[in-house]
Formats: C-alpha cells, structure tokens, sequence
C-alpha cells in the first residue's frame, strides 16, 4: 500500500517519524512531505505570494521532503507534482502532539487542514492526533521533552500501532472523507474506540454549551495563545470531548460531500 505522511509539527516531529518507520516496516510505500519548520494552528493557509523551497530529508528510509510551507503546501506539491503518477492509496497527518477536536479548532489545526486536502484530491485521509498528560498547553507552549516522559512515548507507541490498523480498513473506504482521531492519555492495546461528533465549543466567557475555551489571554501589553476548559457543563455524550474525557479514542468523521453539490 502506498501513503504519504504529513504533519504540522515539522518533519523532525518524533511521532511522525515513528509512524513513518511503522509503515516501512510494514513494506508500505512510505512517502513523507512535512514542513520544515512547525507550523501549528495555520490550519488551511497556503503559500500564496511566495515561493516554496524543497530540500530532500535523508534521516528516513524512505522518499521524504522538508517543505518551507504549510501542511496544505506539503500535500498539495506531493500530490500534483512528486506522485502525480503514483497516487497513495491514503494520505495520514500526524501523528500530533496535543488533541485537535471540537468546530473551533478543527478548522485552525494544520494537522486538519493537511487531511483535508487530501481528501480534495478523492484520497481517504486521517488526521490523527494524541491527548497529552496534565494539561496540554503546559507541553504545547513549553515545549517539554516528549522523548523523555515515558508514559507518554509508550501511550503513542500504541496509538501508532492503532493508527497502521485504522489505515488498512480507510483506505478501502470512500474519498473526499477525512476521518479524525484523537487517542487519549494513556493509549494502551485495550483502550476502546468511540464514532463521535465534533464538540460545538463556544468561545467566551458566557458561553453556556458545552464548555468555556479561552484563546488568548493578556500577559502585560501582549496577548498569548492559551487553551483553558471548563468541564462543570459536562460535555453531551457522543461528542468526542465526552470520549476523550471516557478514557476512548474518538474517531469523527469530516465528509467533504456534504458540504457541496
């Protein structure tokens, strides 16, 4: 089978290069095309008035390109121009480090965003993503060592392993499908699956469904990305946050079809 990998995290990323030697063990044709740098929260962006570099990424066994640009950026090259004549059977993004669920942030995620045009190209793709210990921003803005929290690395160890499998059965599926999954901490060989809906997160401080999620706040005269939840409303079972907050991995599915004629 033949998948192209890509991330937002940047191409150095532990977990996308883990799940690259998964599948190469696995005799898959293993194409890699992920930014050079992170590029976290850019969600759909593109290259638009500037040109994109390329540098051929010699740390894999396998093709992989370091793209100056955006996940879009990384599929959209891979597929109309480096495997124009060798179309992937799937395309994965991921895997991430920090949840990306809820209508609010599915549509800033690059790691979403990298899926989704996959998918515009009629490839069934996943966007996967992986819950983190404590509270994520903690990780995500200090940039904590993954490699050394051993609960952690053994937690997508097993996601990984999950996601080669959910691979296998998606690529068969329907295109113009991104189905988005997000393993909770910590993910183990028994941890269950549950089809979710994505959670309609209200921004504000008045918000009354299902939960308070500040983006910003103010740190002196500047404004800083945070991530704060107030679960008092508990979250309407279903939605991939009640999964998540259940111990399941979520599995929400994004139809393209449906969002045209």
């Amino acid at each position: 089978m033949r998948v192209l990998l890509t991330n937002d995290d940047g191409i150095h990323s532990v977990a996308l290069q883990r799940l690259a030697r998964a599948l190469i063990e696995k005799k898959w044709e293993v194409y890699v095309s992920a930014p050079a740098m992170e590029q976290s929260g850019v969600g759909r962006a593109c290259g638009l008035t500037r040109g994109i570099s390329i540098v051929p990424f010699e740390e894999l066994e396998c093709t992989a390109w370091a793209v100056n640009g955006t996940p879009l950026d990384c599929v959209n090259l891979a597929l109309s121009h480096w495997l124009e004549k060798q179309r992937p059977d799937i395309v994965i993004s991921g895997i991430n480090w920090g949840v990306n669920i809820s209508v609010p942030m599915i549509f800033s995620s690059g790691t979403i965003g990298g899926a989704i045009e996959g998918a515009a190209f009629g490839i069934p793709s996943i966007a996967v993503s992986q819950c983190l210990p404590d509270q994520d921003k903690q990780y995500i803005q200090k940039k904590i060592d993954f490699l050394a929290h051993e609960g952690l690395m053994k937690s997508i160890d097993e996601a990984i392993k999950k996601t080669v499998q959910y691979a296998e059965y998606i690529a068969k599926t329907s295109d113009n499908v991104v189905h988005n999954i997000n393993f909770p901490y910590p993910t183990t060989s028994e941890t269950s699956e549950e089809i979710t809906m994505l959670s309609n997160i209200m921004h504000g401080k008045n918000a009354d469904y299902p939960v308070y999620c500040a983006l910003y706040e103010k740190r002196g005269d500047q404004y800083y990305f945070a991530i704060e939840q107030d679960v008092s409303i508990p979250p309407p079972p279903g939605s991939d946050i009640y999964a998540l907050l259940q111990g399941k991995i979520s599995h929400s599915i994004i139809d393209l079809r449906r969002l045209c004629f």
